[in-house]
């Protein structure tokens, strides 16, 4: 079956390893890979050129995940039936090229937003509440990593909560496990107390 599907699952890579933080921060003479966290992602664009071009790499990072599920929508109702096994390769790669890009010696970013967009495609209902947990937990915390981190464990439980298919849990399961992996030194800082807090310092 993953044969039949593999060409998907390349082009969902491809279009997953786009660096929009690089793509962002690279005109405005900043390399996220060197300055900040030296993470190419949304949150460390924010904090090195502030939350409007934030905010366009975390739309541009999210996008890729979104337009590589309409892309396989668009095509399979063209070709064959669609089936949750495609649709959750499909989520798993996308997200897989932003944390591991080949435009990046396949380095990359920690791979929120790119969860965020594939999942508000494929589990909007199971997304929605896990995109509250992330607001609810960096409100009360400053923390992005522990809302990060609070997010993506939630999500496979919101997935089967709202019945959506075995596919999409395991492929959520998965993800979460490379996110938290993505996430260890945030993990190791938050355990110190040494984790950088958007909250303003008193």
């Amino acid at each position: 079956m993953f044969i039949n599907y593999i060409h998907y699952f390349l082009l969902a890579y491809l279009l997953g390893s786009i660096p929009f933080a690089l793509i962002v921060a690279l005109p405005q003479g900043v390399d996220p890979r060197k300055e900040g966290s030296k993470n190419p992602g949304a949150t460390n664009v924010a904090r090195l050129l502030g939350k409007k071009w934030g905010l366009i790499t975390f739309l541009g990072d999210a996008g890729k995940g979104i337009f590589a599920l309409l892309l396989t929508k668009i095509f399979t109702s063209l070709s064959f039936k669609e089936t949750p096994e495609l649709y959750a390769g499909v989520a798993f790669f996308s997200v897989l090229g932003h944390l591991f890009s080949p435009f990046l010696k396949f380095k990359g970013g920690k791979g929120v937003a790119t969860t965020i967009g594939t999942f508000l495609i494929l589990t909007p209902k199971a997304m929605l509440p896990s995109l509250v947990c992330f607001l609810i937990a960096v409100l009360l915390s400053g923390f992005v990593s522990l809302g990060s981190l609070i997010a993506s464990a939630s999500l496979p439980i919101f997935i089967y909560l709202f019945n959506y298919p075995t596919e999409y849990i395991f492929s959520s399961i998965f993800l979460t496990v490379l996110i938290w992996i993505k996430h260890r030194e945030n993990i190791k800082r938050l355990l110190q107390g040494q984790e950088k807090t958007w909250k303003k310092r008193r």
